[in-house]
């Protein structure tokens, strides 16, 4: 198939040659004063006369000889075989990444002291744009550094994907263990009291002190650490072991059945019994303590 132009080809610059060969433009446009550098030809044109849209991001885009000629209406015989046209490409300093990662956090956390330190950047050359951070672009993580997504919006509207890593800490009031925790261990209130505290990722709000009481740590918890939702769970309303009330019905009939639990469930939660009655097996649904009910 004939190609009706060929006036743009855009390549993946490491089909080409390298940045330094192609002509660097800043704006959105290329201009004659632009191609003049590579064509002298071109310096006979008005220098803003506008030549087409710049390649996007870090791509390049080619005009052949056929082309350049076009441009010149025929005229200017001596023009090279070919000028790639390349966006200025810059690498963009650390003070630049920080400046645009306070600001994204600025937005984010308007009422919490935080600190934020970038840690880790793309190093390579860039096109000149404006760095942003959406809230979305954050990869969660339990640790204080963090993988930060974002984009360099450029002035033609195109963007280029772009991405940090930093170390986010962010001041608030927490829970703060006064004893290590083994795992299934219950909290009582004297294992932890409320302190402001420094902690790693973002602004959050701090838990309720009597929430936490008489819940279950799932794991071993290290004494001055903080005490997290996460690390904890309900008490079981059932046990193994344990003798269990059982609702079960058939029609409009009610009917309780004595039973024995097989595993350990909160409310809600579906488990394995064992009927007291002739020894068969059931699933039923926790509904309270030592109370579960076989659904029709």
């Amino acid at each position: 198939m004939k190609c009706t132009s060929r006036s743009i080809t855009l390549l993946a610059s490491l089909l080409l040659p390298a940045a330094n060969a192609c002509v660097l433009v800043e704006g959105a446009r290329i201009h004659a004063s632009d191609l003049a550098f590579a064509a002298p030809a071109f310096a006979a044109l008005p220098a803003d006369k506008d030549l087409g849209p710049a390649p996007a991001g870090t791509l390049v885009r080619v005009f052949h000889k056929s082309q350049l000629a076009s441009l010149l209406n025929g005229a200017g015989a001596d023009l090279p075989d070919s000028i790639c046209v390349q966006r200025k490409r810059e690498a963009i300093p650390t003070e630049v990444w920080q400046s645009a990662i306070e600001i994204a956090m600025a937005k984010l956390c308007p009422e919490t002291q935080w600190k934020a330190q970038v840690i880790e950047y793309p190093r390579h050359l860039l096109p000149i744009g404006e760095l942003t951070f959406p809230r979305g672009g954050i990869v969660a993580s339990r640790g204080p550094v963090i993988l930060w997504r974002g984009a360099l919006l450029l002035p033609d509207k195109t963007s280029v994907p772009v991405w940090v890593r930093l170390d986010i800490r962010t001041q608030r009031r927490a829970n703060v263990l006064q004893r290590a925790l083994a795992a299934g261990t219950t909290v009582i209130s004297e294992d932890y009291r409320e302190e402001t505290i420094w902690a790693p990722g973002l602004c959050v709000a701090p838990l309720n002190p009597h929430d936490l009481n008489g819940l279950i740590a799932k794991r071993a918890i290290a004494q001055g650490a903080e005490l997290r939702p996460e690390d904890l769970r309900r008490p079981p309303a059932i046990h193994r072991g344990q003798s269990v009330e059982v609702e079960s019905a058939s029609g409009a009939a009610r009917i309780r059945i004595p039973a024995v639990a097989e595993q350990d469930g909160e409310v809600g939660e579906r488990v394995q019994l064992r009927s007291s009655w002739n020894g068969s097996k059931l699933v039923g649904r926790v509904t309270g303590v030592q109370k579960a009910k076989v659904d029709e």
